[in-house]
Order: structure tokens, then sequence, then C-alpha cells
């Protein structure tokens, strides 16, 4: 399975990359009062606002103190912007290792030398926030 792997704090999470729309500088943020903890802002793509979430909320390895990349990855409902510590970088993954520990989890999986855990976005955003909007 092909991912794209996610550097947050000091661990690396990462997503398959058939919901990886785009890997981006992180450009301006536009900060929401009252925001959940997941909740950095809001970010424009092109005319699209979207929301930029803290992966180590998400992930519960810590708030992101500064994360200059951005990964759009498409959920079931819309695109979400998960936030990345370091360049995001492809990987191949065969078999995991191990299962997750933590809900939204699906496996660890070994990789260039270092433990990657896959994590079902869909799962860690529905835990987190709800993003449903009118249509």
């Amino acid at each position: 399975m092909r991912v794209l792997i996610i550097p947050v704090n000091a661990g690396f999470y990462a997503v398959p990359m058939e919901s990886v729309r785009q890997v981006m500088r992180r450009g301006e943020v536009t900060h929401v009062p009252l925001a959940p903890p997941a909740l950095i802002g809001v970010i424009n793509v092109r005319g699209e606002i979207l929301p930029l979430l803290d992966t180590g909320v998400l992930t519960g390895s810590d708030a992101i103190p500064m994360a200059p990349y951005s990964v759009l990855v498409n959920t079931e409902k819309e695109t979400v912007a998960l936030a990345a510590q370091a360049m995001p970088v492809t990987a191949d993954f065969e078999e995991p290792i191990g299962e997750g520990t933590h809900p939204g989890e699906l496996g660890v999986y070994s990789s260039g030398g270092r433990l990657a855990v896959l994590i079902d976005t869909e799962e860690l955003v529905a835990s987190h926030l709800d993003l449903t909007r009118a249509k």
C-alpha cells in the first residue's frame, strides 16, 4: 500500500496516498474563536476554505508548536488539511508489525528504519470535531 508519512512531534503517521490531494507549504491561517483544540484554524486554498487540523492533537501525541507544511486529505465528507512538522514523504507499506493502540490507528508499520502509524483520518476527524456543513 502506498502511503504518505507525516512527521508529527517525535512520531510518524501515515495516510493512504489515494486520500491525499496535495502537500503544500502552510499559508496564512485564520484562527477561529472558541475552536476545539484540534482545529488550528482555516486556510484558503485557491478559493476553497479548509480546516487546518493539528495532527498532534488528533493522534494524541500533543499539540504541534510549529507546522510549516500541510497535507490536504479527502475524507468522505470533505477535504481537511493536516499539519506536518517537516516535509511528508511517500513509502510503501507491506504487512503491519503491530496493531494500533489508540482509536483511529489502523496498524504500526516499519519503513526506512522508523515506525509509522497508519491512521484513519475519517475516524480521527469525527472524534475531535464535527465538520459537517449545511450544503
